[in-house]
């Protein structure tokens, strides 16, 4: 009886501890989702800021050939964010599997990754908006 009372507790807590990392996991795959549909909606401010951006290089290419690569060159670092973002979807496995470790591990990896995606994007287009004076 003794043994069987020892047997089904750690029953309990393997289920529990189960259970637990499941949410773990779910927590984490949803944090991925929600700083991605935070930053995607930029994608189209991102291509407007490079768009202008160029199209002010392209008119300062003559008479001020210095200022026009300085815009070229904020404008390929926004274009390189923006692709940032387009590989890390294309690479994203919202149904990874493996071992709970393997996939509570993807999900992390995944939440720094969308994470650094996320502060590129803002960060250049910042540097644009700065640079266009808007």
């Amino acid at each position: 009886m003794k043994n069987l009372f020892i047997l089904t507790s750690l029953l309990i807590l393997i289920s529990c501890n189960s259970s637990n990392s499941k949410e773990e996991i779910s927590s984490l795959k949803d944090e991925v989702m929600s700083i991605h549909d935070e930053v995607m909606p930029k994608i189209g401010d991102l291509r407007r800021a490079r768009k202008d951006l160029l199209l002010q290089a392209d008119s300062l290419m003559e008479s001020n050939p210095d200022r026009a690569a300085m815009l070229t060159t904020v404008a390929d670092d926004i274009a390189d964010a923006s692709e940032g973002m387009m590989q890390w979807m294309r690479a994203y496995e919202p149904d990874f599997e493996g071992s709970e470790e393997e996939i509570r591990q993807y999900f992390k990896d995944q939440k720094k990754a969308i994470q650094e995606v996320k502060e590129r994007m803002n960060s250049s287009l910042a540097k644009g908006k700065e640079v266009l004076g808007s």
